[in-house]
């Protein structure tokens, strides 16, 4: 049972049937969790926020609202605390009977169905193929990897997509720097322009490429041999960045989508005629340009520059007019990195012009920094000396990577503390959580071993067992908020909390005593390793049985 949104469907109700009026406007109804169980462990302002609407006084809307609530079979107490806050206490009877139903449903408690029958596409990292991907990217990729999960749990058919840049000039640059590269491996004096991509990366790829027959004789020799050459070079930088998102970060892409396709499809061309058909493109200055200011945007837009050739946007309109048109996904989140922030209004402006208002999401992941020894390790794609998301993985491993990323909301720019993210101790997150599935799973086996105490049927009584149930209750909440909210960064200081209550119920309630288990306390232990599991997983991150 999802209690958070039980108490916000009965206030909604209630505020219905006690002020008609305000069934034509929405109230925003926030049901939060106490920082202090003495004020419940649920608690809503909604009282509040409606003294100015319906003018009386907080107090009054409160106790209005306290009364209607009735007596409930989830609620021992609810109480009205000044200037109007209503706080609710769960009963310890009702918190005995989730203990069986987390452990009967295993991996399975807490999926939900709000999102059943809508399907979502989410597109994610979507990084340039030329260059390895940085640890920016692995903030998207890790994050958009998780929230995916999350709206599966939530009932949504969910796609993951990668599109692929397969085409612009970047390409050719990308050749001809192995291009170049190769031929001074060779020996040849050549030179290796500014615009070139830079970095260890490329002389990696000049060493795998094979040239027999191209010999390098003048600059339309080079410009031809890199037209030649610039597919073999595409294909090796994707199947390595395959391989990494794919072996090394557990990220399943439903489909690999190419820029390229858009083109050879016809699609760009349908496009531009529905657009001319409606009278949404002109020509100005040789250029010809969409009409997006009408529809929200800041200016209109160039599509075809003057000497004909096409703008990335036009790739970017085509694309997401594939994605509602064609595949008639009902819901798109893109998750960009901090660089794409200008996208955001043009493309909205596009889906109000295709008639598609409300049905794309785009997130913007903040700039990272890595931080070893308390300064910043620095880093530049152009320059090569940037840190690779692989190499990162390397230093910390995949779950302390994905951990210490979702650990940030996508709002806000993120230290990366290389030291802290590799401790083996409690001081690190993911290894403190981990740790306590280790320890559940060390408590199990032993118990196997022992034998039961007579079965205790009895409500729980310690303050320190309502503690850790009243979190673990909490799953099916925070599944439902992140799929609605995109606050994937939720979730790894959910599993803290998690492991917080699960180490002092340990400390304070004895589990086994001697040769005896506590059967009651002992089902506790195995539901929060079952709510520990799915957290974990959610997030991509293992869940150890031995540390």
């Amino acid at each position: 049972m999802n209690v958070q949104f039980t108490i916000a469907s009965k206030i909604e109700r209630i505020i219905q049937q006690t002020w008609p009026a305000l069934s034509e406007r929405t109230v925003g109804i926030d049901v939060a969790y106490p920082p202090d169980e003495r004020f419940g462990h649920y608690s809503t302002n909604v009282a509040l926020k409606l003294a100015s609407i319906v003018h009386r006084k907080p107090s009054e809307i409160a106790e209005e609202i306290t009364r209607r609530f009735g007596r409930s079979p989830l609620f021992k107490k609810i109480e009205i605390v000044q200037p109007g806050f209503i706080n609710f206490f769960l009963r310890d009877t009702w918190l005995t009977k989730q203990v069986a139903e987390i452990v009967r449903l295993k991996k399975k408690y807490g999926v939900g169905t709000f999102g059943t029958g809508k399907r979502v596409q989410v597109e994610f990292i979507s990084a340039n193929p030329t260059g390895p991907l940085h640890i920016g990217n692995g903030r998207g990729g890790f994050a958009g990897d998780t929230l995916a999960t999350m709206l599966q749990l939530a009932g949504y058919r969910v796609q993951r997509e990668y599109y692929v840049n397969d085409t612009g000039n970047q390409i050719g640059i990308l050749a001809e720097s192995v291009l170049r590269q190769y031929w001074r491996n060779k020996g040849i004096t050549i030179e290796y322009p500014e615009y070139c991509y830079q970095g260890a990366y490329i002389k990696e790829l000049a060493k795998k490429l094979f040239l027999p027959n191209y010999k390098l004789t003048n600059t339309q020799k080079l410009e031809e041999i890199r037209e030649r050459i610039k597919g073999r070079i595409l294909t090796q930088m994707l199947r390595d960045i395959k391989k990494l998102v794919e072996k090394r970060l557990g990220i399943r892409y439903d489909k690999w989508f190419s820029e390229k396709s858009l083109y050879t499809s016809g699609t760009v061309d349908t496009l531009l005629r529905e657009l001319k058909a409606r009278g949404l493109l002109y020509k100005q200055e040789g250029a010809i340009w969409l009409r997006t200011k009408q529809f929200g945007d800041d200016k209109d837009r160039v599509l075809i520059k003057a000497n004909e050739e096409p703008v990335y946007f036009l790739s970017d309109i085509a694309y997401h007019w594939n994605k509602f048109a064609k595949r008639k996904f009902d819901l798109v989140i893109d998750i960009l990195g901090a660089d794409h922030h200008g996208y955001i209004g043009r493309l909205q402006a596009v889906m109000r012009m295709f008639e598609f208002p409300g049905k794309l999401d785009i997130i913007i992941a903040q700039l990272v920094r890595l931080i070893r020894n308390g300064e910043e390790v620095k880093m530049s794609k152009r320059s090569g000396t940037f840190v690779t998301l692989d190499e990162l993985i390397d230093e910390v491993g995949v779950d302390a990577a994905r951990f210490f990323f979702l650990m940030h909301d996508f709002g806000t720019h993120m230290d990366f503390d290389l030291d802290l993210a590799k401790k083996q101790s409690q001081d690190n997150p993911v290894y403190y959580v981990q740790y306590a599935h280790a320890r559940i799973c060390s408590i199990l086996r032993k118990a196997k071993t022992l034998k039961r105490a007579s079965s205790d049927t009895r409500a729980i009584v310690e303050p320190s067992e309502v503690t850790l149930l009243s979190t673990l209750v909490r799953w099916p909440e925070y599944v439902l908020d992140i799929a609605q909210t995109y606050q994937v960064h939720k979730l790894p200081y959910y599993a803290i909390d998690v492991a917080t209550k699960f180490h002092d119920f340990y400390t304070r309630c004895r589990v086994i005593n001697g040769t005896l288990v506590n059967e009651r306390r002992l089902a506790i232990i195995q539901a929060t390793q079952t709510v520990l599991q799915n957290v974990l997983k959610a997030m991509g991150v293992n869940a150890p049985e031995r540390m």
